[in-house]
């Protein structure tokens, strides 16, 4: 099997109906020798901002010099950047390798389960120092839960996935902090409901619990939000708590230009002067979105906001689309090639109904290339064009 068909192959289990369990990719792993137990784990878990805070913990551990793993998903443009060591992201004859290697063993496994299984074995044979790890979906169930890591990390809750999480806060904040272990520090940025039962597991399980301190904010070389800095006060909390229990060798200095370098696309990134890309997918992102986006037009003096927005079929859509509703001047609906993509008339029609402003320009163009081509047409020196609503979407458009 070649790369394409390997890729065709595992693409072709993902399941509109996500099957969370341990059972599955703990049977594969027990076959391929269990690769996970000799890695140095740091398992990360939250609503918002899990991916920037591996790729800062990620950053720092390999601006001191240590070899580290980094599994994250979904991924933007291709495949391999699920998983990487260091700067360089596992390549296709690598993919090929370590799909063979653990097909004998697959049974009824996802394409998590098999992507996951494929990273621990991969991380385990290159010896790297440390894996950096973002958990798929939840928490307490995911594939990803089958580690006893040196140091838990859940970043905030909200409420996301409700139908397979729970619909209430309480009741997502004990899915996420399920990743909790005996005796392992547990570092959060959660909050008020949330918090409560982060807490009280942690204190179930003996688990030292860390809140995330405030820290001086950073100027980073390539990231922007101001919702970054409260990323980054996770990911220094968790660096100074490893060094305390770990005895890691981080120069101080290392570790805020390990930060200042870290790059992470697609979040609040400007791919042109007036074109500005966020993979804001819920309901907190959105909202994180509308925030920066305020502060924004008076920085820049910016006089309509463009939207070219696509979003995937189990969000909160009324909500979200709320959220920016006085933000916008134009709206163009379009979408992603994930079959979870939401159709553009169905978020048109969700947008007429919530919107009570009928000055906003709306329309369909369901190839977000040309969607975009379109926005950056319309829009004038003043405005700024928005892409948002979905990584899947924001893949596409880098």
């Amino acid at each position: 099997m070649d790369y394409k068909k390997i890729l065709k192959y595992i693409y072709s289990l993902e399941s509109p109906q996500i099957k969370l369990g341990l059972e599955r990719i703990q049977s594969l792993l027990n076959e391929i020798g269990n690769p996970e137990k000799s890695l140095r784990c740091i398992h990360v878990a939250g609503t918002n901002g899990k991916g920037s805070v591996c790729a800062m913990i990620f950053y720092v551990l390999m601006e001191a010099g240590y070899k580290v793993g980094l599994y994250t998903s979904p991924h933007l443009k291709k495949f391999n950047e699920r998983i990487r060591i260091n700067r360089h992201f596992i390549t296709d004859k690598e993919v090929v390798d370590y799909f063979l290697r653990i097909k004998p063993f697959i049974t009824n496994q996802s394409f998590f389960e098999i992507t996951t299984a494929m990273a621990f074995l991969y991380f385990k044979n290159k010896n790297v120092d440390f894996v950096v790890l973002e958990t798929g979906l939840g928490g307490r169930l995911d594939a990803t839960n089958v580690v006893t890591p040196l140091i838990s990390v859940i970043t905030n809750i909200g409420l996301e996935h409700t139908e397979l999480l729970g619909n209430s806060i309480e009741k997502i904040a004990f899915e996420k902090a399920g990743i909790i272990k005996e005796d392992i520090p547990i570092v959060t940025g959660a909050k008020g409901k949330a918090l409560k039962i982060i807490k009280k597991i942690a204190e179930e399980r003996n688990a030292e619990l860390i809140l995330a301190k405030k820290y001086g904010n950073i100027n980073f070389n390539y990231l922007n939000g101001t919702f970054q800095q409260s990323n980054k006060n996770i990911a220094l909390t968790t660096i100074k708590i490893l060094k305390k229990h770990n005895t890691l060798k981080i120069d101080n200095n290392k570790t805020i230009d390990g930060l200042k370098k870290m790059q992470w696309a697609g979040r609040l990134e400007f791919i042109s002067k007036n074109v500005l890309i966020d993979c804001a997918h819920n309901l907190s992102g959105f909202e994180a979105l509308k925030n920066e986006l305020t502060a924004i037009k008076k920085q820049k003096n910016i006089k309509n906001f463009i939207f070219v927005v696509g979003i995937q079929q189990d969000k909160n859509i009324p909500m979200m689309l709320k959220t920016i509703n006085q933000l916008v001047s134009t709206i163009i609906f379009t979408k992603s090639r994930n079959e979870k993509a939401a159709n553009p008339q169905e978020l048109l029609t969700i947008f007429q109904k919530i919107s009570q402003n009928k000055n906003i320009k709306t329309k369909i163009i369901n190839n977000p290339k040309k969607a975009l081509k379109y926005a950056k047409k319309i829009s004038s020196k003043k405005d700024l064009v928005i892409v948002t609503g979905s990584i899947y979407l924001v893949g596409v458009i880098i």
